[in-house]
């Protein structure tokens, strides 16, 4: 098949790049979509270890960045849901801030962790284990899980139903038109394909599925009832631990990973002052 329906537009996507998995774009409204297939077997060649090394720090300070303007959206006392929470970083942070959040997980691989620290979190799959609030809740986040859903709009339409009246939902995803998913294109066009299949996560058990720009992200949630009230721009890298976070995929030999850290580390700034790989939007279910 070499197109297939934009889930957020209509139109059509057209086959754009032939990788482990195709790669399809929307000439509309630009939404790469891939028809990638998420291992339930969770094994793939992530090296989850060396993954969190070079994730924690920036993720912890991302977490704070956006529970501040949750809070100035919100304010009083937040009751939340996060979806796919992973170590459990962002459930922490809610802690720290004394904010009543539960967090849905499908994989078990941190449980103890979790355990240990106290968080609360159920396991499974979204919505099939959602903890019904009866009057919804405040807000419902996603850190970089949003891209890696197959239905997004039966999934936006679930989100409707456990939100409040005037309830918040935050999407905290990779952009397309971020300084890395460029540069990794350009490297696409040479040859060099690797570092398109990493940016996509297609050797890991849960790939990307969609690649968002912040026009068809906004018209995605618009078009089911919700309003984009805030964009933030998060950092993408700690520079500190950039090769623990290279050394996540498996057959990431370590010559290689310290060329790529080098040559990453000499690039800082201009990926510092570029357009933003990360970002959280922030968006209101209007009643």
């Amino acid at each position: 098949m070499d197109h297939l329906t934009c889930p957020v537009c209509g139109n059509l996507l057209k086959l754009k790049y032939k990788l482990k998995f195709n790669v399809y774009k929307c000439d509309s409204c630009g939404l790469l979509n891939s028809d990638a297939q998420f291992e339930h077997s969770f094994q793939s060649d992530l090296e989850s270890d060396s993954r969190d090394i070079g994730l924690r720090q920036l993720r912890l300070k991302n977490s704070d960045t956006i529970i501040k303007e949750l809070q100035r959206q919100k304010g009083g006392n937040l009751s939340g849901l996060e979806i796919g929470s992973g170590n459990g970083w962002w459930l922490e942070t809610c802690k720290k801030n004394n904010i009543d959040c539960i967090g849905i997980e499908p994989e078990r691989i941190y449980e103890n962790y979790h355990k240990a620290n106290n968080l609360n979190i159920i396991y499974g799959f979204y919505p099939d284990v959602s903890p019904k609030k009866e009057t919804g809740y405040d807000f419902i986040i996603f850190n970089d899980v949003f891209e890696h859903i197959e239905d997004i709009n039966g999934l936006v339409e679930n989100l409707k139903k456990d939100l409040s009246d005037n309830g918040i939902l935050i999407i905290n995803l990779p952009m397309s038109t971020g300084f890395f998913y460029k540069m990794a294109i350009k490297m696409h066009k040479l040859g060099f394909s690797s570092s398109l299949t990493r940016m996509w996560q297609f050797n890991f058990h849960s790939p990307h599925m969609n690649y968002f720009n912040e026009p068809n992200m906004k018209l995605l949630l618009t078009k089911h009832g919700f309003s984009a009230t805030d964009v933030l721009k998060l950092e993408t890298l700690d520079f500190s631990s950039v090769k623990e976070r290279i050394m996540a995929d498996k057959q990431m030999n370590r010559l290689k990973a310290w060329f790529m850290t080098t040559a990453i580390t000499l690039m800082k700034p201009f990926i510092t002052s570029s357009e933003p790989d990360t970002k959280a939007f922030f968006f209101k279910k209007m009643v």
